[in-house]
C-alpha cells in the first residue's frame, strides 16, 4: 500500500505556493480585494518582532483566509523575497497529517537558496485540526526563531471571553462591523460626505431614514462579506442563507474537534439560544427547555463561545458588583445575522428586532480587547441593558439602555432606571439611550443622559470609541450631528 511521500507532500506545498517559483526579476502583481479595517493593525502584529506565535481568531467566512493572503501579498509587494512566504491550509487533509513541523522541514530542504537565518513568514490556515496546535505552534517557533508563525483558528479559541496563553498573541477578526458593512457597500460617503474616511463627518437629519435602512440590511444579512456582495438590495436568496448556516452554524467537523458527537442537541440548544439572544437565561433554565443535561449544556456553550457562534455576558448587582454566584447570564448570537439564517429576515417593527439591535451593538465590541469587559445588570426590580467597565476603575464608564421604540422621544419622559444606577455607581460615566430615530441631550439626577439612533451610534463606535477606548463618542475627529426629533 502507497503511503504519503515526502515528495508528495513537497509537490503540494509547491502547488499552494506558486510565488516560490518567481524569479528575482519578475514584477509580482496581486489582486486585492477591499481590505478589512482590521488589516493595519494585523499587519503590525505580523511585522513586529515577537517570538511569540501570532493567532488570527474569528468565526468562518469573516475573511480570514483573505486576510492572511493579502497580508502575504503586502510581503512580497514591499520587497520580502517569495521564498520567504509560506502558506498552507489545514483544510487540506495531507496536511495535518503531516503535521506543521513537517512541512517547516520540507521547505527548508526543499529550498537550499534560502538561508537559515533569513526571516521567513509561515501562515499556517485552520490549524485547529491539528491536535495540540497551541502547544505545537509554540514549539514549533522556539525551535525555529527566524520563522514569524502565524495561524488561524475557527474553533477553540484561546482567550476568547478570558485572559489568553501567554505564549501566545490573540487577534480577533469578528463578523463584518457596520462601519465596514457601510465602507463596502459605498455608503459611508454618502451618508456622512466625502471625508467620512479621514474622521471628518457631516450627519445631516435628512439622511437617518436610508441609514436606519442600511442598518436593518446590516443587522438581516451584514455580518459576513456574501451579503454585501449582493449587488441588489433585496433579500439573499433562502439557499444562500441555508448554507452559512450550514457551513457556519452546524459546525459539524469542529463540534467532532471539540469532542461533541450529538450534532442534533447542539443544534436544539443553539437553536433556543438563538430565540433568546440579548436576553438573561440560566443553566438550569437551558437544561429544562431543551432535556439537556446541565454538564452538557455548560460543554456546549463552552463550544459555541469558542467557535464564535454565541457571546455570554456576566451579570452584575444594582451596586454594579458582581453576584458571588453567577447563575444567570445574557447570551447573544456574535451576529444578528444568524437569527435570520434561522428564522427569516424580521422587519424593523418585528417585536424581536429591539433585541438584534442590542446583538448587533454588542457584535460592534467583539474585534476589540474592550469587549472582555461588558457586562449587564440585572436585580429584582430592574435591570440595565448594557455596560462596559473600565479597565483600571472597576467601574462602570459606558452605560446603555436600548429604546428602538422611541419611548422617550418626547421631553419630559426618561429612563429613570437608567440614570439612577449611574448616579448611584459612576457619576462620571457616559450614559446613551439607543433609539431609533431620536437625538437629544437630557439631563436626570444629575446625569446627562445622551438619546443618540441605534444606527448612528453603531457607526460611531467602531470609528471613534473601540479604535481608541475612548469614553464619549465623538471624541475625535469632526462630528456633526443634526438633531432629530421622532
Amino acid at each position: 500500500m502507497r503511503e504519503v511521500s515526502q515528495d508528495v507532500l513537497w509537490a503540494r506545498l509547491s502547488f499552494d505556493n506558486p510565488w516560490w517559483k518567481l524569479r528575482p526579476e519578475t514584477e509580482v502583481t496581486f489582486r486585492h480585494p477591499p481590505q478589512r479595517l482590521y488589516f493595519d493593525r494585523f499587519a503590525g502584529l505580523v511585522e513586529s518582532g515577537d517570538a511569540k506565535p501570532l493567532i488570527l481568531a474569528g468565526p468562518r467566512r469573516s475573511g480570514k483566509t483573505v486576510l492572511m493572503r493579502q497580508m502575504l501579498a503586502r510581503l512580497i509587494e514591499t520587497g520580502a523575497a517569495p521564498t520567504s512566504v509560506f502558506y498552507a491550509a489545514f483544510t487540506t487533509p495531507v496536511y495535518p497529517a503531516a503535521g506543521p513541523e513537517a512541512l517547516v522541514e520540507q521547505f527548508l530542504a526543499n529550498q537550499p537558496d534560502v538561508p537559515r537565518r533569513r526571516r521567513l513568514t509561515l501562515f499556517l490556515d485552520e490549524v485547529q485540526y491539528v491536535k495540540d496546535w497551541g502547544d505545537r505552534l509554540v514549539a514549533l517557533a522556539r525551535r525555529y526563531p527566524q520563522v514569524r508563525v502565524v495561524a488561524s483558528v475557527s474553533s477553540e479559541i484561546p482567550g476568547l471571553g478570558t485572559e489568553p496563553r501567554d505564549d501566545l498573541t490573540l487577534f480577533v477578526l469578528p463578523h463584518l462591523t457596520f462601519l465596514e458593512f457601510l465602507r463596502f457597500r459605498g455608503s459611508e460617503e454618502k451618508l456622512f460626505g466625502p471625508t467620512a474616511a479621514e474622521g471628518h463627518i457631516a450627519f445631516h437629519e435628512s439622511s437617518l431614514a436610508t441609514l436606519n435602512a442600511e442598518f436593518v440590511r446590516y443587522i438581516n444579512f451584514g455580518g459576513f462579506p456574501e451579503g454585501i456582495m449582493l449587488k441588489n438590495d433585496g433579500a439573499p436568496a433562502p439557499t444562500f442563507l441555508r448554507d452559512v448556516m450550514n457551513d457556519r452554524v452546524l459546525h459539524k467537523d469542529l463540534a467532532g474537534l471539540a469532542g461533541i458527537s450529538d450534532a442534533q442537541e447542539l443544534n436544539r440548544l443553539f437553536t433556543v439560544l438563538a430565540i433568546n439572544t440579548a436576553l438573561e437565561v440560566s443553566i438550569e433554565d437551558l437544561s429544562s427547555v431543551t432535556g439537556i443535561a446541565k454538564n452538557t449544556v455548560r460543554k456546549y456553550l463552552d463550544f459555541l463561545e469558542s467557535a464564535f457562534l454565541i457571546r455570554r455576558l456576566r451579570r452584575v448587582d444594582r451596586d454594579a458588583r458582581p453576584f458571588q454566584r453567577a447563575v444567570a447570564f445574557k447570551v447573544y448570537l456574535t451576529t444578528p445575522c444568524l437569527y435570520t439564517a434561522m428564522f427569516g429576515p424580521p422587519t424593523p417593527d418585528d417585536p424581536a428586532f429591539p433585541r438584534l439591535v442590542e446583538t448587533a451593538m454588542v457584535g460592534q465590541w467583539l474585534g476589540s480587547i474592550a469587549g472582555r469587559d461588558l457586562a449587564y445588570a440585572s436585580w429584582r426590580t430592574g435591570q440595565i441593558d448594557l455596560l462596559a467597565f473600565h479597565d483600571t476603575t472597576g467601574r462602570p464608564d459606558l452605560v446603555y439602555e436600548m429604546d428602538w421604540q422611541d419611548r422617550y422621544s418626547r421631553p419630559g419622559r426618561g429612563p429613570e432606571t437608567l440614570a439612577r444606577f449611574a448616579a448611584d455607581n459612576s457619576p462620571d460615566a457616559t450614559v446613551y439611550v439607543l433609539t431609533r430615530a431620536t437625538a437629544r441631550p437630557g439631563v436626570m439626577r444629575g446625569v446627562n443622559v445622551q438619546l443618540i439612533p441605534a444606527a448612528l451610534y453603531a457607526y460611531l463606535l467602531h470609528k471613534f470609541s473601540l479604535a481608541r477606548r475612548s469614553r464619549a463618542i465623538g471624541g475625535h475627529g469632526k462630528v456633526t450631528a443634526a438633531r432629530h426629533q421622532a
